[in-house]
């Protein structure tokens, strides 16, 4: 039998409910298991003096002031001394090293700056370098990289909290070494140039080795926003006055379950671009930096779908910067308008989403099951948003849940208070238990509402967690697979609840191949298959006839809780960045997977649809598109709306080169994309259904630069 407990208290102090899940499912666990160590990271990619309480945030003690995150960090990547080297360091004033003090490279006034978020980055291939064989990357920092004086390529620092970096000089010398002949423009002993640069690790097996195998994402995305052929005439003019800044995330087990602090490394990652490519403005004697695009193909499924996540936070504070607002260290990231690009996400069909409104009653409004699969080796997590418009700051709140075993009779809905946890336990002997779930409740106020007029509308969450039903511990229990009832009761007097249920991203945490198994929510409602036997997309898209139909197309997303709608990247569902979707290039049609907007209330700092569609997949038959693969010189082809973010990228890129739009100017690179789309015509061949603006944003785009073999 098993039984949910009271709800309790439970302040989490510096941490997220997903770090205090973490924490407790990895003490536990038997066997080897990675070692992880306390890191801290600033709130926002402008609030970096946050860190000046690190110390004492790694010690656990509480500070009046709004202190840093502390999250957990691989050991091996770690750089342990980080806090107590940002507490003594000698410039108050700055994070990095200062352009007097470190040899950064050095670019031309009419250079172009790519800045790309990635794992699996191939720095050695001839698309990357210039004509005589030199890099375009002007610098990379590797997240991953070990700092246990295993070799000084990359090379550690006491300012980098994780791994290494390598800029130019580091890049070239690596070249010309794996060379034959150590001629650059000889061919390149490209594993061993890769082993030498510190981007494959094969001593332990936890670091990173994506470029060992066929195709690799960031590689991927790298071609399509700045992959350059410098033995034709247009790929020499392309690549020099393009040049690549480049941030290597961690391996996936650095993430955690559920994409638990990929917001952290992130956040880094944004303030280490913007800061370097800055630095390297001043080495270069240029008044300010170089314009800079950032594509950063992640995401999460789940999450508020505003700026109250993290990194999303930290991109809003990143773009709505002004420089009579900075302070020290902030000030040198202000010196140019913020400009990124990130994918729509690939969540639409995965039945991830639900939406109900829940007017007063005496019992349960809305039940749905939540499947979990079986013989997987991650944790679950289901997030739960209600919404509702009250002049109270009381920390109660209004919506009781209730997640009901399989094979278990409901029991009874209650609802948690900010700060509280209730626990799942099996009775094992009389006098023993052990835990299998823990319910979070959280209030989480929309940041567009600090320090301005509160009319307020009061936003709880309960995270749902459920550990691993493989899994072996000591401490919690391996739950059972198959379906868990969420139950929901509006406990207002007098007032209707939005509610959505949102199942979040599933990642390994082990090295090597940890088995995930995506949950999902089941309603009966939910149609997966058209008429005609076609994936059912979130509208209709048919042919109707020869001439462009008029009529708005069908919705399709008509399931009573479960919706296509809503599905949009967390992290790309804010106003600041541009968020690319998908379509299939030889006929228009959008890419089923491609996520929806919409279904999420959207605030002045949310966003209700994608900016732009671009080429996901070239055909029916040829799903995908291509671009650079793992190995120099060879051609894969990968689907997802992270590569249509790169080709975004390009656009914004060979605008800026062709002067069609000013990177220092007032119009967005959101706005630029939107007009670009709108003034295309539709393609000869293109089915003739409308597109609706959820879908595709302001419409499809033709991608020139895509590579055809």
């Amino acid at each position: 039998m098993l039984t949910w407990g009271d709800w309790m208290d439970h302040p989490l102090g510096y941490e997220t409910p997903y770090v205090d899940w973490f924490d407790i499912l990895h003490d536990g666990r038997r066997g080897d298991k990675p070692e992880f160590v306390r890191q801290i990271v600033p709130r926002a990619a402008d609030d970096f003096k946050s860190l000046d309480t690190g110390v004492d945030a790694l010690a656990g003690a509480e500070t009046a002031e709004p202190g840093p995150f502390v999250i957990r960090s691989p050991k091996f990547m770690t750089n342990t001394g980080f806090a107590d080297w940002w507490n003594n360091r000698p410039d108050k004033q700055t994070w990095l090293p200062s352009a007097d003090t470190f040899d950064y490279p050095t670019v031309e006034k009419d250079a172009v700056i790519i800045g790309i978020i990635d794992v699996g980055l191939a720095l050695g291939h001839r698309r990357f370098r210039l004509e005589d064989g030199q890099t375009r990357v002007l610098g990379t920092w590797l997240q991953g990289a070990p700092v246990d004086g295993q070799g000084d390529v990359p090379e550690a620092a006491p300012h980098l909290p994780f791994g290494g970096h390598l800029f130019e000089a580091q890049i070239n010398e690596a070249l010309t070494q794996s060379s034959v002949g150590q001629d650059l423009k000889a061919p390149l002993d490209q594993d061993g140039f890769n082993r030498m640069a510190g981007l494959t690790n094969y001593s332990r097996p936890e670091t990173e080795r994506l470029l060992a195998g066929r195709a690799s994402h960031g590689t991927h995305v790298m071609g399509l926003a700045g992959g350059a052929d410098p033995d034709t005439a247009q790929g020499r003019a392309f690549g020099e006055k393009t040049r690549f800044l480049l941030v290597s995330l961690p391996p996936a087990l650095a993430f955690g379950e559920g994409g638990t602090f990929l917001d952290f490394y992130l956040i880094y990652a944004l303030r280490w671009l913007v800061e370097v490519n800055a630095r390297i403005a001043e080495k270069s004697g240029l008044d300010r930096p170089r314009p800079m695009v950032v594509n950063a193909s992640f995401g999460k499924h789940a999450g508020s779908k505003d700026g109250a996540q993290p990194f999303v936070n930290a991109m809003l504070h990143q773009g709505q910067s002004e420089p009579s607002a900075a302070q020290g260290v902030d000030e040198v990231t202000t010196r140019v308008p913020f400009h990124a690009v990130l994918p729509a996400g690939n969540s639409n069909l995965d039945r991830a989403t639900a939406k109900f409104l829940l007017t007063p009653s005496e019992s349960p409004q809305a039940e749905i099951d939540w499947v979990v699969q079986p013989d997987d080796e991650t944790s679950n997590f289901l997030e739960v948003w209600c919404e509702e418009t009250s002049d109270s700051a009381a920390g109660d709140c209004p919506l009781a849940i209730e997640l009901v075993p399989p094979g278990q009779a409901p029991a009874r809905e209650d609802a948690g208070a900010d700060g509280q946890i209730q626990e799942l336990f099996r009775t094992v002997a009389t006098e023993s238990v052990q835990q299998l779930a823990r319910i979070y409740c959280q209030r989480i106020d929309p940041p567009s509402t600090e320090g301005g007029d509160v009319d307020a509308v009061r936003r709880f969450r309960y995270l749902l967690c459920l550990g691993p039903d493989r899994y072996r511990s000591d401490i919690w229990d391996n739950p059972p697979s198959g379906r868990w009832t969420v139950r929901l009761k509006n406990l207002s007097p007098d007032k209707p609840l939005s509610v959505s249920a949102m199942v979040q991203t599933d990642l390994p945490v082990m090295p090597g191949s940890s088995v995930t198994r995506a949950a999902y929510l089941d309603d009966p409602t939910y149609e997966k298959f058209t008429e005609d036997g076609r994936v059912r997309d979130t509208h209709d898209y048919r042919f109707r006839g020869l001439f462009q139909s008029t009529s708005e197309a069908a919705d399709l997303d008509t399931g009573e809780f479960v919706k296509r709608h809503g599905t949009l990247n967390t992290y790309a569902a804010n106003s600041t960045v541009a968020t690319i979707a998908g379509y299939r290039a030889n006929d228009g049609r959008p890419a089923a997977y491609s996520s929806t907007g919409r279904g999420i209330k959207a605030g002045p700092d949310a966003r209700g649809a994608p900016t732009i569609a671009l080429p996901t997949d070239d055909g029916y038959a040829h799903p995908g598109v291509l671009s650079d693969g793992a190995s120099d010189g060879s051609v894969v082809a990968m689907q997802g709306t992270s590569f249509a973010s790169a080709m975004a990228t390009r656009m914004v890129v060979n605008a800026w080169l062709t002067r069609q739009h000013d990177p220092y100017g007032n119009i967005p690179i959101n706005q630029f994309l939107a007009v670009t789309a709108q003034r295309q015509p539709a393609q000869e061949g293109w089915f003739k259904s409308p597109v609706e603006v959820t879908k595709v944003g302001a419409g499809r785009v033709v991608f020139d630069d895509r590579r055809s073999r």
